[in-house]
């Protein structure tokens, strides 16, 4: 499937910024044998049944055939801290030879340049083998709360349920209290969409922020078929197709200022769901994954897998995510600053 050339141009605009142009990808080295009776294991840093869960089981069932060998691709969940137990795991501990590749948060990107001690790994240094594609996250209220529209939560305390402080659905409400004015109480402890799902259905919370609209659509279809949530916001640098007269973060900014701090905190989204591997790879091996991550995006089967779990696939390659990583790491100091203080304040 090609990939939209004009997604990364403009982030980089969006941030106002400069990086100099992305470096040629190593070419693939001939096939070898590395892989051949190996097993590959894909840390997952969320429990079963939420978004990235889906998207990393969909590409693990497909991604063997397209690397030399035809290694096993096994799936592992490793929860923790909204995915920092894995992406930490993933640069610290795990193996250097391209038999461990992973998923995390996205927004978990970020951790490092804002200075997060539970943050132990440079961002710039995994190995970025590629993205499924970009995404829109939202805020969504049961039917039956006093929730209906984005302005409703401007004017009452919305309960939301969150896995941590430090994943999409902690940081979203705070940056929407900070930025937009909006009145959110974060609930954390949760262990992720299943649980944070039936707190909503039960009526613990009101409802969640931050939640990925490819996994509205893939985890819960029978919400949207039976209306029984409402979508208040839609949290990224681009509307969804799907959801024209939902509001946009960046379209409700008030300032060119506010408008920055949005876009650097929501620039992830641009990389929503990225599969990275551990530092320090051979360059052959590099180019190995992002070879067979791109191919395995092109294939019909994985394709038409995709389509039968209603996933939107629009795949960037790992040259492509590195860039764009480079770029919000090469945000104005005095805009990390402040969405760092938003986002990731001291912890008491």
């Amino acid at each position: 499937m090609p990939v939209a050339p004009n997604r990364t141009i403009a982030l980089a605009a969006a941030l106002a910024f400069w990086i100099g142009p992305a470096s040629a990808q190593s070419p693939a080295a001939p096939p070898d044998d590395f892989y051949k009776g190996k097993t590959v294991q894909m840390l997952i840093g969320f429990q079963a049944g939420t978004g990235y869960d889906t998207y990393a089981r969909t590409l693990a069932r497909h991604l063997g055939r397209h690397l030399p060998g035809n290694p096993t691709i096994v799936p592992q969940n490793m929860t923790g801290a909204g995915s920092l137990v894995a992406a930490n795991h993933l640069y610290n501990l795990a193996p250097k030879d391209g038999t461990v590749i992973g998923i995390f948060n996205r927004s978990t990107i970020l951790d490092p340049l804002f200075a997060s001690p539970e943050a132990k790994f440079d961002a710039q240094k995994y190995l970025w083998i590629g993205s499924m594609g970009p995404e829109v996250s939202v805020c969504i209220s049961r039917a039956k709360s006093p929730f209906k529209t984005w302005q409703d939560l401007l004017d009452r305390e919305f309960i939301a349920a969150a896995t941590s402080f430090s994943a999409d659905t902690g940081v979203y409400p705070t940056l929407f209290n900070t930025v937009l004015g909006t009145r959110r109480k974060v609930i954390t402890g949760y262990r992720g969409g299943p649980e944070m799902s039936q707190a909503n259905d039960s009526g613990e919370a009101h409802g969640r922020c931050g939640w990925s609209w490819t996994a509205v659509k893939s985890t819960k279809p029978d919400w949207l078929t039976n209306k029984s949530i409402h979508i208040l916001l839609q949290a990224g640098l681009k509307k969804s197709a799907d959801l024209p007269n939902v509001p946009l973060v960046t379209e409700i900014a008030k300032t060119e200022r506010q408008r920055q701090i949005l876009t650097l905190a929501f620039g992830p989204q641009e990389i929503a769901w990225p599969f990275v591997g551990p530092p320090g790879l051979a360059p052959a091996r590099q180019a190995m994954l992002r070879k067979a991550f791109d191919d395995a995006l092109r294939d019909p089967d994985l394709l038409a897998d995709g389509r039968k779990l209603s996933l939107d696939i629009d795949p960037t390659p790992g040259a492509e995510v590195e860039r764009i990583v480079n770029a919000l790491y090469a945000s104005p100091t005095d805009i990390v600053s402040e969405v760092r203080a938003i986002m990731r304040p001291a912890q008491k």
